[in-house]
């Protein structure tokens, strides 16, 4: 059976039931159950990874230049819909963090700052606490901000600060915090003032 997604690129799936789990063992060392081989074959489990085969490897290269190509002709709905079915059919691919970085521009571009967080978002919860995955969250952070979620980006920011502070991801953290605060503050103080003057204009004139 195959399954063609919107890169026009088809991947052969085959049926669980028919996959073979077992191979068989020249050394005959393991325990005698029947396989792909037969019941009078010595057979081992086989081991179920997550690595892309050098098919899919060339199939996500293809999907992922359609896209950028795409994108470089500045049709963004397909860029984005082929960037989406990519990740969607190769999850295991080398190109996956490429494809959500540009994905997330895209966004950006667009004005849609929720979709571009989410997108870094995702990239950070696949990194991990690392120098690049901190980054990432960070890059959240800032679409936060953009989208007017200043709360929600304090809380990244602190949250990297408490787990690395000495990381160039915290430390520009900080820097905006200190940012943010003096903003509100400046708010707050241009509040007052434009009170005082509306008060002092309202009060009754003393002859």
């Amino acid at each position: 059976m195959e399954r063609c997604g919107l890169i026009k690129i088809c991947v052969a799936w085959v049926a669980l039931e028919s996959m073979p789990f077992a191979q068989a063992t020249p050394n005959g060392n393991t325990n005698p159950f029947t396989c792909a081989g037969g019941p009078t074959e010595s057979c081992h489990p086989v081991e179920m990874t997550d690595t892309v085969t050098p098919l899919e490897q060339q199939q996500g290269d293809l999907a992922v230049n359609l896209a950028h190509s795409l994108a470089k002709e500045k049709r963004y709905n397909e860029a984005l819909q082929t960037y989406r079915e990519f990740v969607r059919v190769f999850p295991w691919h080398i190109r996956v963090r490429e494809a959500r970085e540009n994905m997330a521009r895209i966004y950006e571009k667009r004005q849609r700052f929720d979709l571009a967080a989410r997108q870094y978002e995702e990239l950070y919860r696949a990194l991990g606490v690392s120098q690049l995955g901190l980054a990432y969250n960070l890059e959240a952070a800032r679409l936060h901000e953009l989208q007017g979620e200043e709360e929600r980006a304090v809380r990244i920011y602190k949250e990297l600060n408490s787990i690395d502070p000495n990381s160039e991801a915290a430390k520009r953290a900080r820097e905006r915090m200190e940012s943010l605060n003096l903003v509100q503050k400046s708010g707050d103080y241009l509040k007052r003032e434009a009170f005082t003057d509306q008060s002092e204009k309202s009060s009754p004139q003393k002859e």
